[in-house]
């Protein structure tokens, strides 16, 4: 049990790399096969992403045990934008790390995403998302630890609720969601399941 030395603080630019290790893991769970091409080319192509945003001082956070990063987790205000831009240069670099087949496939799947509207938030409510723990690191507390301290910056920054989409099919998560409080208020429309990823939104009032 690790939770008791989690630390969440906000990600810094040379944070990037394990954050995209990070992600590359919440890609494989979530949606298998979305992301293909070499590992090493997936979180190359992550890191250039994430790169970007984190010098632009996005919403994305780390949790370190031990100065060790073991989970990540991005929160939007009501304010904030639904979406960062690609960084010029993205499909370059997705077509030179995993191949053009593969980032042909990552852009489709991405339109597919579209189908499903965004989270759209009223004032007092805020967004937890791309919440990922690393694998050695599972069941250990971490992503308990992770969204309480989280939740505690959502209070800060004047949230009084919270919602997440959680994956049809990810149990672990859901579990721990619900364990937390949260509650399904609605599901993506079933009619969409064939072309985008099913998903659950949840709320939980802070």
């Amino acid at each position: 049990m690790i939770a008791n030395t989690i630390t969440l603080r906000p990600a810094a630019p040379e944070d990037a790399g394990a954050v995209a290790d990070l992600l590359v893991q919440l890609y494989h769970t979530e949606a298998p096969g979305v992301l293909r091409g070499a590992r090493s080319g997936q979180a190359q192509l992550l890191q250039h992403v994430l790169a970007n945003e984190l010098s632009a001082g996005g919403g994305r956070y780390v949790a370190a045990n031990s100065g060790t990063i073991v989970g990540s987790a991005s929160l939007r205000r009501a304010s904030g934008p639904a979406d960062a831009a690609l960084p010029p240069g993205s499909l370059r670099v997705a077509i030179a790390t995993i191949g053009l087949g593969d980032t042909l496939r990552l852009v489709l799947s991405a339109l597919r995403a579209s189908l499903t509207s965004d989270v759209s938030l009223r004032p007092g409510e805020c967004y937890i998302y791309s919440v990922v723990v690393d694998e050695p690191a599972r069941g250990r507390g971490v992503g308990a630890a992770m969204m309480t301290q989280i939740e505690g910056a959502a209070r800060h920054l004047g949230a009084r609720s919270a919602l997440l989409r959680v994956v049809v099919g990810n149990e672990p998560a859901r579990r721990l969601y619900l364990r937390l409080g949260y509650r399904v208020v609605s599901r993506t429309p079933p009619i969409l399941d064939r072309v985008a990823l099913p998903t659950e939104l949840m709320r939980k009032e802070l």
